[in-house]
């Protein structure tokens, strides 16, 4: 199809390009931020309930403040659609972006407990 070696490199890079650019959009049309329903089981199988907030900062991390029956605050970074949270603890909260980030389902405790955030 390419005779031309230099034709070759050009396609390459222009795909390579793309192929960055549309992750990066993809990131960037997720929509993490605001008020989400929690529903959740701890690593003992207890079920919980409430409310997380979650706010973007100026260099693009996330605030958490859930309010949960105990209130928890911690602070994140989406790499993709994942969305890694240290709230202080051995383990980060690690959440899958759904929905365009309508859902968020994640794991704690070492993936001993489950969470679920829903718009």
């Amino acid at each position: 199809m390419f005779r031309n070696p230099k034709a070759k490199i050009i396609a390459l890079f222009t795909v390579i390009a793309l192929t960055v650019s549309f992750s990066y959009l993809s990131a960037q049309s997720l929509n993490v931020y605001g008020t989400y329903k929690v529903t959740g089981t701890n690593p003992n199988g207890s079920k919980y309930k409430g409310s997380v907030t979650i706010t973007l900062n100026e260099d693009g991390s996330y605030n958490f403040e859930w309010s949960v029956g105990n209130s928890f605050s911690g602070t994140g970074t989406l790499s993709g659609n994942t969305l890694t949270v240290d709230w202080g603890d051995t383990y980060p909260v690690i959440y899958t972006v759904k929905n365009g980030g309508n859902r968020l389902e994640g794991t704690w405790g070492n993936g001993t407990g489950t969470e679920i955030l829903s718009k």
